[in-house]
């Protein structure tokens, strides 16, 4: 097949490369959902329960350290071999070989004795989730022209966050299943959405020599602040808030409803509102964005803290999902233009480590 060369000088998006991307992350989101969900019921029922917090606190670290790792391999091998899928298809082979590893250990537990290895399973999947992540997810600005990256970067916020909408679903339908049948779906899932991916890039000559302006020189500090607030506001929406509106919406809780439900409520209105706001964003800059989506969702953050009266609680966290949607959909673009073409992997690598920080930190003081 004749390479395809991709310029950011292009006037459309390349739905193709955006779709497949989609899908990679949705696997990424229902992998993760299954991992949280059984982590601590393979601790418990193989007796590592004193290896909780120990695994909680390699979760922290992995998260935060390994996708820059990743990022600064990704590159030399860009600027050595021209090959940014190395990383990734060796994260993906890695990821999907450690699922199925888990799920046969899981699968013949009476018969052949490989349960000693699974904390160490468990730390190889969080090593390995985390390498293909970020250098995928960099190659974003390769997809689409400067002007429509908000939009391109609507589908993946309206594809994760509606699957962690979804949660309490997917997390039935894993329970259902059972343990080793998930871990076979999510082996199965990583290694399909990877391979797809793989084949809309890999006949495809990445060429970042656009006529759009770059940064010639990185703004690391930016791309830090910005990761650093969206992942605190994610944090406080996914850690405290499930509490937090349980008890503020006490009149409306039941069997059904409860406060994860309106967290995903939340995420729900946040994904279905990011393809229209892309539109707003595009037209408005991405600089003015995220600066409002920014105070914006501190703010609403703050007065859902401090309203009593559920009609003012449900009215502050609708105004939330709107602002949290704008800054989830202008952050990571905006991290992009702070990045040189001679790291974006790099840049892109600190920037979900970091969007991972707040929530590490989080983790690790609920579970002490």
């Amino acid at each position: 097949m004749e390479n395809v060369i991709i310029n950011r000088s292009q006037k459309t998006i390349n739905w193709n490369q955006i779709y497949s991307l989609m899908g990679l992350n949705a696997a990424i989101v229902i992998s993760w959902i299954a991992y949280h969900n059984y982590q601590p019921k393979v601790l418990e029922l193989f007796n590592f329960q004193e290896l909780a917090l120990f695994l909680v606190v390699a979760q922290a670290i992995i998260l935060v350290v390994i996708p820059p790792v990743a990022g600064l391999i990704g590159d030399y091998f860009i600027k050595a071999k021209g090959n940014r899928l190395i990383v990734f298809t060796v994260g993906i082979s890695v990821t999907a070989m450690t699922f199925m590893a888990v799920a046969f250990t899981l699968k013949t537990a009476d018969t052949i004795n490989l349960i000693p290895f699974l904390p160490y399973m468990i730390i190889v999947w969080l090593i390995s989730m985390n390498i293909f992540n970020s250098p995928a997810n960099s190659m974003l600005e390769l997809f689409a022209p400067a002007k429509e990256l908000p939009i391109a970067m609507a589908m993946l916020t309206m594809t994760t966050e509606l699957l962690y909408a979804l949660e309490p679903v997917v997390v039935w339908f894993v329970d259902t299943i059972g343990p080793v049948l998930t871990f076979v779906t999510g082996g199965v899932l990583i290694i399909v959405s990877g391979y797809f991916f793989n084949k809309t890039t890999k006949n495809i000559t990445l060429n970042r020599e656009y006529e759009e302006v770059k940064s010639s020189r990185s703004n690391i500090a930016l791309v830090l602040i910005v990761a650093l607030v969206l992942g605190l506001a994610t944090a406080i929406l996914m850690n405290k808030f499930p509490s937090l509106l349980a008890s503020k919406l006490q009149i409306m809780n039941s069997e059904v409803l409860g406060g994860a439900h309106y967290v995903s409520i939340i995420l729900a209105i946040s994904a279905l509102a990011a393809w229209p706001l892309s539109i707003w964003i595009s037209k408005f800059g991405l600089v003015f964005s995220i600066t409002l989506g920014t105070v914006s969702t501190f703010i609403f953050i703050g007065a859902v803290y401090l309203v009593s009266e559920p009609v003012s609680t449900i009215i502050c966290c609708l105004f939330l999902a709107i602002s949290y949607s704008i800054l989830s959909v202008s952050a990571f673009p905006f991290a992009l233009s702070n990045l040189s073409k001679k790291n974006v992997t790099f840049g892109a690598g600190l920037f979900f480590g970091f969007l991972e920080l707040a929530d590490g930190l989080m983790n690790i003081w609920g579970a002490l």
